[in-house]
């Protein structure tokens, strides 16, 4: 591994000996030659950490972290490193994340670099380390480096194109068939051309990372809605879908995001916009679970709320998928400091509540800054004619899937209505907490207005002795995200 010379010297416990003269010497571009009691050379040595049982780091290309300029410290750091810090040695100098920012694999730490034999993130050279030994540990040998993956290319099964090809067991379904299937399923479909359901995952021919990602992460039969809008989006159609909350949305549209941005060089090549930044962090999360061990394949979280220099760093390390809410990616196109010109596909989800929230001009001004060949795919819980303008607007010869019945209520969601006058409302709330087989936590209630959430919360732990607490926008990101990680613990039941 390349080992920026500027960790060398900083490391070196000599330093305080050497003369000034020596203080201003430049290291050679072979090698760095430290003077003192002891001669230590960079070429084929290792660099260990403090612990015991922290691998070494060979200078290979393939293992290199970040590649420092040897010409002086005025050229900075290549790879597009935003500072003229160095890489940082050690897991202790790293800080801790911030909410939604890249964690260490190793020590939790922010993961400020990333690693590039696996792409997984890292905190420092030594987490790099301690990394790529779990990785040599857990599966007997790493990938090759760059030129031997060449030369080895046929043992990698993900670098052949990706072709979606509708399977032979899908092909021998006759139509009255596949038309009965999508009536039990309750998928409805609208367009021209419209490709067949999958009935299971294999159907897709995935690579077969891929698909052991997908069992890894829980996905064992498709949802109705992924049944369909899998192969509809492989096959780069522009889509309107709708289906229920917790039907299986994201990940219905994140494997046609993960395949064509797989199969594209240029970075970025895929962007999703949410409206909120804790949907975004999930999303990224979902993304990255089934990203593990695809090569090149990277994330960004683009999100307000959060430090923009870290997002920008990250920006720049060629990653594939743009994660973002819509005010802040435009922030961040203004400063010139991202091209979305080589996206091939674009999804927004939560379209009905993008709208609703006032953010319609801000995605069109987004949009306006990608190809406009690229394929779009809106995702809505519900269709209003905002959703249908939107829709004209923006995609074309789209194909509409929607799962249940349109614009009504989740159907396995149980939904009692009790009327109640005004003065009695607390007097009820109390009692439904209080009745053992009408409170399992946790449980939110909806107030309308800041000072209301504040006061109920001390009510309810006051009268009923519950554990509550209130969340509202007066407070920060970190206590709100602290707030819901605490409430779907059970440690605070309510939350206001």
């Amino acid at each position: 591994m390349f080992v920026p010379r500027s960790l060398k010297i900083k490391r070196s416990s000599n330093d305080d000996l050497k003369s000034g003269e020596a203080k201003k010497s430049k290291p050679e571009a072979g090698g760095l030659q430290l003077e003192g009691d002891r001669d230590t050379s960079v070429t084929e040595e290792a660099v260990t950490g403090d612990k015991p049982g922290c691998a070494s780091i060979t200078n290979s290309p393939s293992c290199q972290l970040v590649e420092v300029s040897s010409t002086g410290p005025d050229e900075g750091v290549k790879d597009s490193h935003p500072s003229e810090e160095p890489v940082k040695s050690f897991s202790k100098t790293q800080r801790w994340p911030e909410p939604g920012e890249p964690v260490c694999v190793v020590c939790g730490r922010y993961g400020e670099y990333i690693c590039d034999k696996t792409d997984e993130d890292v905190c420092s050279l030594e987490c790099k380390a301690k990394h790529l030994l779990q990785v040599k540990e857990g599966e007997g040998s790493l990938r090759p480096s760059s030129p031997q993956r060449a030369a080895a290319e046929p043992e990698s099964p993900l670098d052949a194109f990706y072709v979606y090809k509708e399977h032979p067991f899908i092909v021998t379904l006759k139509e009255d068939q596949i038309e009965t299937l999508k009536q039990q399923l309750g998928i409805s479909v609208q367009g021209q051309d419209v490709a067949r359901p999958i009935i299971d995952f294999e159907h897709c021919g995935f690579p077969e990372t891929l698909n052991q990602n997908l069992k890894k992460s829980g996905y064992e039969v498709p949802t109705p809605i992924q049944m369909q809008m899998i192969p509809v989006g492989l096959l780069g159609r522009d889509i309107l879908a709708s289906a229920d909350t917790g039907s299986g949305k994201t990940a219905a549209f994140l494997l046609p995001v993960i395949i064509r941005a797989f199969s594209e060089d240029k970075t970025p090549s895929a962007l999703i916009l949410t409206p909120t930044r804790e949907l975004a962090i999930q999303i990224e999360r979902q993304a990255k679970e089934l990203m593990s061990g695809l090569p090149r394949m990277k994330t960004v979280l683009l999100v307000g709320g959060l430090p923009l220099p870290p997002q920008l760093y990250r920006l720049r390390q060629h990653v594939k998928v743009i994660i973002a809410t819509p005010g802040r990616l435009l922030d961040i196109i203004k400063q010139s400091s991202v091209s979305l010109s080589g996206i091939k596909i674009v999804v927004v989800d939560e379209a009905d509540t993008m709208l609703k929230m006032g953010f319609q001009q801000q995605v069109l001004d987004v949009l306006e800054h990608t190809p406009g060949d690229c394929q779009t795919i809106l995702v809505s819980a519900t269709i209003p004619d905002s959703i249908e303008q939107l829709t004209d607007q923006l995609l074309q010869n789209p194909v509409r899937i929607i799962t249940g019945d349109k614009n009504l209520p989740c159907a396995s969601v149980r939904q009692i209505i009790l009327w109640v006058e005004d003065p009695a409302k607390k007097k009820k709330l109390f009692e439904i907490l209080n009745d053992q087989k009408l409170f399992k936590p946790p449980v939110l209630v909806f107030v309308d207005c800041k000072l209301g959430a504040d006061l109920l919360s001390e009510a309810v732990q006051k009268i009923t002795g519950l554990n509550s607490t209130s969340i509202h926008s007066e407070k920060s990101q970190v206590e709100r995200r602290d707030i819901l990680k605490a409430s779907v613990c059970g440690r605070n039941k309510p939350a206001l």
